[in-house]
């Protein structure tokens, strides 16, 4: 029972930890590589600043919507059956909280695109 709940816990704070997976790369590799006057290097033809921020961007975005989709059919499965209020509490919160973290990702990645990278 403990399991389960602990994943049921990981599966609604997912999309937060993606997030912040997400901030600590963007920041970390752009104070390292701005810090060190490595931002103007190439990286399969786009800069390195934004090439990293793209990959993490799109990495954390996929594995959000994962946890999105499966927060979603919980959700649904949860409403067909007779569940506890924890659950179905965890389930709404768990699509709730993935979904505003798609948005939080968004935010976070679009501006690398926009500014230069050590403005």
């Amino acid at each position: 029972m403990t399991g389960r709940r602990t994943a049921r816990a990981l599966l609604t704070l997912g999309g937060l930890v993606a997030w912040a997976v997400q901030f600590s790369v963007i920041y970390g590799v752009t104070s390292t590589l701005c810090g060190r006057g490595w931002a103007d290097a190439m990286l399969f033809g786009i800069g390195v600043v934004q090439f990293t921020i793209l990959t993490a961007t799109l990495a954390t975005l996929t594995a959000t919507v994962i946890l999105l989709i499966v927060s979603l059919r919980e959700d649904r499965q949860q409403r067909d059956q007779s569940t506890s209020a924890t659950d179905i509490f965890l389930s709404q919160a768990g699509v709730l909280i993935n979904g505003l973290s798609l948005v939080a990702i968004l935010w976070s990645g679009v501006p690398a695109f926009i500014l230069p990278a050590c403005a």
